[in-house]
């Protein structure tokens, strides 16, 4: 008889609990205790920021008179807790001459679903919001966009309107492990944050480009084309840019704040970032169990705990998703049915990486740019992993159309699943706050 442990995943105010075979050998590499300073608060830590920033003046000694202000902030696909301290942005700007009605606030959506008010109004706080003006992004209307130029990788720097018009930039949101960019934060929220779909659609076209490193997560800035190639953006830019930047713990409150220039002040987060979402493992593991918590919203987002995780896996290694996907897929469409998942995994094999977005863009025409990455990314996945997911959030027919995973109805069921194709003393890693960390594995341990 199989001799079983039991662990628990955060599942949004609840957990879920699964039993592990107790041949595995099981790693549960934890965060670095970083938490806030005893008797300091959130407000205390991004007081502190503003008042000292990285290479640049304090927001509040600004001269901000007859300036028209773009506050930009992260959407409701990330859970910066804005409304908790956007209170001390307002008095900064206030402090420096700014008019409230010359600030104007916006979402930095990309290509994700528009925020409605309630939802802006829980981001930042009802009374903040009710002294502002603000509107929704569009990527795909160009009426509303202006084209700057082009990056130096070609790129086209094609921004919502509000950018040239503005004097000034507040962009607010947090530094998490990103599966492409490296890390969230910094210029993010602003390209791609505010570009149009096309330009999107070109920038993300890095991923499917010679190395084909498709999965970045935690890739530092300066080895990373893609986070490169966006902050090319602040050079066609005229207006200043000052960042806010915040990292959460485990509670998903603010365990650090970082201000100032965009760049520099995102690589002190970036610094933060590792020592307080990196975990630690000494070699790659046969598989991983990664939960969504937090980063829950849907399932695109849920999905990033399996990229973060990634790093951890050996080559062919075993994925165990558990994606709780509040809103299912939200606004990405139900693909075509796929053939069966063997049949596409052994053709994906024989393409070989460089030719997977040419044989995607061959038999999936049309798809727009959100699909046609998501649909890549899948690709990959399918080709140099198993996965085994519980995703109580979507349809049994959704499921059937995305195809890129093996569907399992229960918690426990994913672990079966995985136990049939691990070996009996398989070396196993668990993320229980998967959407929000990442591995590091010793040097050396490839």
């Amino acid at each position: 008889m199989v001799r079983l442990m039991d662990i628990q995943l955060p599942w949004g105010d609840q957990f879920l609990e699964a039993a592990l075979p107790d041949s595995w050998q099981v790693y549960m590499p934890e965060r670095a205790d970083i938490s806030r300073p005893p008797g300091k608060s959130e407000a205390d830590l991004v007081r502190e920021a503003l008042d000292n920033p990285v290479q640049s003046p304090p927001l509040a000694s600004r001269v901000l008179a007859d300036k028209r202000i773009l506050v930009v902030v992260d959407d409701n696909t990330r859970p910066t807790p804005v409304h908790r301290f956007f209170h001390l942005l307002a008095d900064a700007l206030t402090a420096a001459g700014a008019e409230p009605g010359a600030i104007h606030l916006m979402p930095a959506p990309g290509i994700h679903t528009p925020m409605s008010e309630a939802e802006m109004a829980g981001k930042i706080g009802a009374e903040n919001l009710s002294r502002l003006s603000w509107s929704n992004h569009d990527a795909f209307d160009a009426a509303t966009h202006h084209h700057f130029g082009e990056t130096s990788r070609g790129t086209p720097v094609v921004l919502n309107r509000k950018v040239v018009e503005s004097d000034f930039i507040l962009v607010v949101g947090m530094i998490e492990p990103h599966l492409w960019a490296g890390f969230g934060g910094g210029l993010k929220n602003i390209f791609p944050g505010l570009a149009s779909a096309a330009a999107i659609g070109r920038h993300h076209g890095m991923i499917a480009e010679h190395p084909y490193i498709c999965n970045r997560v935690g890739l530092m800035p300066e080895e990373n084309a893609f986070r490169q190639d966006l902050e090319e953006i602040q050079d066609f830019i005229s207006a200043e840019i000052f960042c806010l930047n915040v990292t959460l713990d485990f509670r998903q409150e603010v365990s650090a704040a970082f201000a100032g220039d965009p760049v520099a002040a995102h690589r002190s987060g970036i610094r933060y970032c590792v020592k307080s979402a990196g975990v630690r493992l000494e070699r790659p593991v046969d598989g991983v169990i990664a939960n969504s918590y937090p980063m829950e919203i849907n399932f695109k987002q849920s999905m990033k705990c399996v990229g973060n995780s990634l790093p951890a896996l050996a080559p062919g290694g075993v994925v165990m998703g558990f994606l709780r996907a509040v809103r299912g897929l939200d606004d990405i469409a139900v693909p075509e049915k796929p053939p069966p998942l063997p049949v596409l995994k052994t053709i994906l094999k024989l393409l070989g990486r460089a030719n997977v977005m040419k044989f995607l863009e061959t038999v999936k025409k049309g798809l727009n740019v959100e699909e046609k990455f998501l649909t890549y990314y899948s690709m990959r996945l399918i080709r140099e992993y198993r996965l085994y997911c519980y995703v109580p959030g979507l349809t049994e027919e959704e499921v059937r159309h995305l195809g890129f995973f093996h569907p399992c109805r229960t918690p426990q069921s994913v672990v079966a699943a995985a136990a049939r194709k691990l070996p009996k003393n398989a070396r196993v890693a668990v993320f229980p706050d998967g959407g929000a960390t990442f591995p590091l594995l010793d040097a050396g341990s490839g």
